[in-house]
């Protein structure tokens, strides 16, 4: 499809998504656009299945793309990125590296929660969403109710995902963030 829009996903995103049993909800979310899956981040995913079984779920989605770094531009982008994300342990942060090469080159957007990843995101011009930021489009654009966005939120929570706030917050952060409409 033309102009459909690419989304590069981080293995945050997709491992607590899968272990709180709302996988397809980001499948729902692409729609008719792009689910990009990096080899930096499906090998991040692959190394994780024997101690967390949820990652299976992950990486048999038909609806993620595996992708390899191929273009010149791409590793070009990637070392980039390595040389502002990975310290002193060589494989921390490579999928992140891996994200934003391809959302970069591509013109996709990285679905990406890292803090530092997501300023690099940007300073590059490497347009990003987060988790909650697709929770909060989807109340917005009607496919999903505040009610189960918020369950979905506490779901995330429960498989200890670092959220900005507690069970039951999600409405309430949403709000005060001006990200939703006030109802």
């Amino acid at each position: 499809m033309p102009g459909a829009i690419s989304y590069v996903f981080d293995d945050g995103p997709l491992s607590h998504f899968a272990d709180a049993g709302w996988l397809g909800l980001l499948d729902s979310y692409v729609g008719e656009g792009d689910a990009i899956l990096p080899e930096t981040v499906h090998r991040e995913l692959s190394d994780g299945v024997a101690m967390y079984p949820h990652l299976r779920a992950v990486l048999d989605a038909r609806w993620l793309q595996l992708r390899m770094l191929v273009s010149a531009a791409e590793h070009a982008a990637f070392a980039k990125f390595t040389g502002l994300l990975v310290g002193s342990d060589s494989r921390k942060n490579l999928g992140e590296c891996g994200v934003l090469a391809l959302a970069q080159v591509s013109g996709g957007i990285a679905v990406i929660d890292d803090s530092v990843a997501r300023k690099i995101a940007a300073a590059n011009g490497i347009e990003h969403k987060t988790t909650l930021g697709i929770l909060t489009d989807l109340v917005r654009d009607g496919d999903l109710s505040l009610k189960l966005a918020s369950r979905v939120a506490d779901h995330l929570l429960e498989t200890e995902y670092r959220l900005p706030f507690g069970e039951g917050g999600f409405q309430t952060w949403a709000l005060m963030n001006d990200l939703l409409p006030d109802s």
